[in-house]
Parts: structure tokens; sequence; C-alpha cells
């Protein structure tokens, strides 16, 4: 065993959330060390390594919910972060070419929705107003370590959609299929059920997010989400953080109940009064602190069996550019193939007996339609979101991502023909971690709900601790604070 060092601050995980609490901590002025078991900073946002000149990362290619305070006070901008589009438009993909294009313009947005439903077209400013007013309501709750929700007559919006799911919500609204069941799949995040009240209140979190002074915008970095990746490294050597990959923590040094260190894989010992995980709550408490440390009810709260759902990203490289047909719509977009809500819980069902559904609904971008340095001259990078699937380890079993490639690709086939014969390469790549699916308590309650554990000086930092699993830093920026205010 090597000799222990001592530190103000360990980060356990060197995703985007662990270097952002990395980052804060130590431009405080802390000795800060941070452990990745991989081999690799960046999580999901790491590079795919798909070679050929090719540039894509191992997650979803687009930002929505960049805490736009830590994107201030780290100085993103100045470390380089740049952004070739402010917001991408939301397209339903239909079989017989009638897409709907949802975009940031209300009046634009109608008149697509007209062509499938004339009432949907005169409801949808109207849903639009009501849903971002909400969301403008609920972020001092969202945004804050213990923010307030919102009183008055959003309230009562809040609490109709908090007993409400998706989609019995859109179905209040509209009549459209293909507008329901492309707004359905924001509601579907962190292994959530459409059918459950937890997915109406999603969209609404969604809606709270802000990109680049943008309320609900999604928008793809230059670069692609690796420029992402770079930048928190750059920031958090810059101001002092030791970065460590390759060395994974197994267990939490306790010093009468409270966290004094981190003991790794290789029998190492690092003491710090503070640590932060970027894992998520149960992983963090099942499997890393000693079962003693936490009461009866808490330990037996971790018994609970974790979502049978999970999600996959599918990277193709292309060697040109995919044609839709069908009415033109905006390239700048993302796309979901999903046309009637009733798909979601197909695949859901099918899903939680463990099997891949034979249509997935999915979500997918393009980037290279707007940063063509991600691909070699004329070729192009397709990134897809699929969800839901079981929870399976892809990476133990090839024949699962030769099924779920097959499934996406088959799909896209019907509104991009001869997309199949395009394609030189595909990649599939899962989270690897399950959660447990968000529940409306705890998308209710304040951040420091979500942060704080039984321990003390233990404090969760990563996306399962947003109200929305995302790729935020939100959490990571609230726990940091309150590591350095000594605990609670």
């Amino acid at each position: 065993m090597s000799a222990p060092r001592s530190y103000d601050a360990i980060v356990i995980g060197g995703g985007v959330s662990g270097l952002i609490a990395a980052a804060y901590l130590a431009k405080s002025h802390k000795k800060v060390l941070l452990l990745e078991a991989e081999d690799r900073l960046g999580g999901l946002c790491a590079p795919a390594n798909l070679g050929d000149g090719f540039s894509a990362a191992r997650g979803a290619p687009t930002l929505y919910a960049l805490d736009p305070v830590v994107i201030r006070d780290l100085k993103f901008a100045r470390s380089g972060l740049r952004f070739l589009t402010r917001d991408l438009a939301m397209v339903g993909l239909r079989s017989d070419g009638k897409h709907i294009v949802l975009s940031r313009d209300v009046h634009d947005t109608a008149a697509s929705i007209a062509v499938h439903s004339p009432s949907d077209a005169q409801a949808w400013p109207r849903f639009h107003k009501e849903l971002f007013e909400i969301a403008r309501a609920m972020r001092p709750r969202w945004w804050e370590a213990r923010g307030a929700l919102p009183m008055g007559d959003a309230c009562r919006s809040l609490d109709t959609i908090a007993r409400t799911s998706a989609t019995a919500w859109l179905d209040s609204w509209f009549e459209s299929e293909t507008l329901k069941a492309t707004l359905c799949f924001d509601a579907t995040a962190g292994s959530v059920s459409s059918l459950e009240p937890a997915s109406a209140l999603s969209l609404v979190w969604r809606a709270a997010q802000e990109m680049s002074g943008l309320q609900g915008a999604v928008m793809i970095p230059q670069g692609g989400m690796t420029a992402l990746t770079e930048v928190l490294v750059k920031t958090a050597t810059e101001v002092g953080c030791e970065l460590r990959t390759g060395v994974r923590a197994t267990r939490l040094i306790l010093d009468q109940g409270r966290v004094a260190g981190v003991q790794t894989e290789s029998g190492s010992a690092y003491f710090a009064p503070v640590v932060l995980s970027a894992t998520p709550r149960y992983q963090t408490l099942s499997e890393l602190a000693p079962r003693e440390a936490l009461s009866i009810g808490y330990g037996d709260a971790l018994e609970r069996p974790i979502s049978p759902l999970t999600e996959a990203c599918i990277v193709m490289k292309l060697r040109s550019a995919p044609a839709f047909g069908g009415i033109a719509v905006p390239l700048a977009s993302r796309f979901i193939l999903a046309e009637k809500p009733e798909a979601y819980i197909a695949a859901e069902m099918t899903s939680r007996g463990g099997a891949i559904p034979d249509e997935i609904p999915m979500e997918f971008v393009i980037p290279t339609w707007m940063d063509s340095s991600l691909a070699p001259p004329g070729q192009h990078i397709l990134s897809v979101i699929a969800r839901p699937l079981p929870l399976l380890r892809f990476e133990e079993r090839a024949g699962l991502k030769t099924l779920v490639a097959a499934r996406v690709v088959a799909a896209l086939e019907k509104f991009m023909p001869g997309i199949s014969r395009e394609i030189s390469d595909i990649e599939v790549f899962s989270p690897g971690v399950a959660g447990y699916p968000i529940r409306v308590p705890s998308m209710l309650a304040d951040a420091a709900h979500r942060i704080e554990t039984p321990i003390e000086g233990l404090f969760l930092c990563g996306a399962g601790a947003e109200a929305v699993p995302a790729i935020s830093g939100r959490a990571a920026r609230i726990a940091a604070s309150f590591a350095m205010k000594g605990g609670r």
C-alpha cells in the first residue's frame, strides 16, 4: 500500500460533473484530487475514437441544460467553448413525408402543426406560453440550493402537472398523434415511462433550462461534445486540480461516522474531510459506504430494484450526406422517430421484459451539417439516442449491439432511403450504469435533498443529483458550495 496523501477535497468521477465540481473547489484555493476509474476523462462527452478524421462523443451530441452560472463562473467562453447554432428545431418525422417542425417561432410552428390539426395549431401558442411560464417559475427550485416552490397560479398548475403523465397532459391539449409523439421523447429521459406522472414534470424541467440566454434551447458545441471535455480539463488543470485516470475508488474511509478519505482498488488511501461523488446515489452509498454508516431505514431503501430501462447512443459514419423524403425540413434540427405515443409504451413493455423492441423511439442529429470539421470532407456523422431499451450489458454481449444497430438503421431507412448503403461504420454505446427512475417527490424537492447524504462530508455532484439526469453541472456547482462551507 502506498503512503497516504491528504487533500482538502476528493472528487470521485471524471465526467462533466466531476470536473466542474473539482474546478469550483480548486478555484476556491482547495487542494483537490479527482479520481476517474476509466483511462479517459469526460464520461459520455469523452471521444468515441472513431478514427479516419471523424470526431464524436460517446453520448448525446447536444447540450440543453448546461448551467449558465457554471458557464459564467468557470469562464467557458474565454476557454474557447463556442456554439455554431443557437438553437436546434425539433422535427417529428412521418412516413408519409408530412413532417412536423417545432421551432422557436411560435407562429411558424403553429403553421406546421396545422397540416395535421387546425385545432392543435390554435392550441400551440397557449400551450407553449403556459409551459414556459411554469418552467420559469420553477427555476429557483431547480437552480438554487434551497430554492422555494412557486406560489399562486403557477403553483396550482404545477400541482396538476405533477399528478399527470406526459401522455395524459398532452392528450388534454392536442389531438395530433405526431405532435404528441414528438413531444413525448423529452418526457422519457431518466428511465421514465410516458405513463408516469414524472414524465409531464420532465417536460417542464426541460423548458426551464437555458442555453446562451435562450430558454429551452438545444445547441451543439463547435468541435462537438469533446470540446466541452477539453475546456473542462483545461479549466480544472489551470486552477490546480490533480486529475488521475485509471484509478477506481472502492471504499469510503470514515472517522466516527464522518468522511475521512477514499481507498482505491489498488489499495492506495487518500485522505480528505470532504468527498464529492459524481456516481449515482445508490451506487455511492451501497458500493462505497460501509453499511453500518447508514441508518436502518436508509439502508433498506437502497435495496429497491433499480430501473430495468436505459438508453443507448448509436454513432454512424456516413460516406455522404443523407437525404429526407417528404417536405423540406431545417437541417439544423434534432429529428424524432416515433409516430404515435403508443410507440413509447410498446417499447417500454418489451424492454421491461428484457428484449430489444422491434421499433425503438429515437432522436438523431447530424452535427456535421453544422460543423464540417467533425468529419472528412463530404462525409458525415449521424448520432442517435434510442430509448427505452432494456438494462443489459451491451459491452459484454456483442450480439445486443448488433441487434440494436440493425433496428436503428432499419428505422432510419424508412425516412432516408438508401442510408444503410452509406454507413461505413457504426458504434453502439450504453451508459453502463443503472439508476432509480426519477420520481415526482425528488423532482420537486430542493437541490440540497438530492445532493446531501446521511454521511457527514459526503455530497453527490453527478447527473443523478439533478432533478432530471443531464449534462448540467448545476448539482456539481451546488455540491461544491456545500463542501466549501464545511458541510450542511
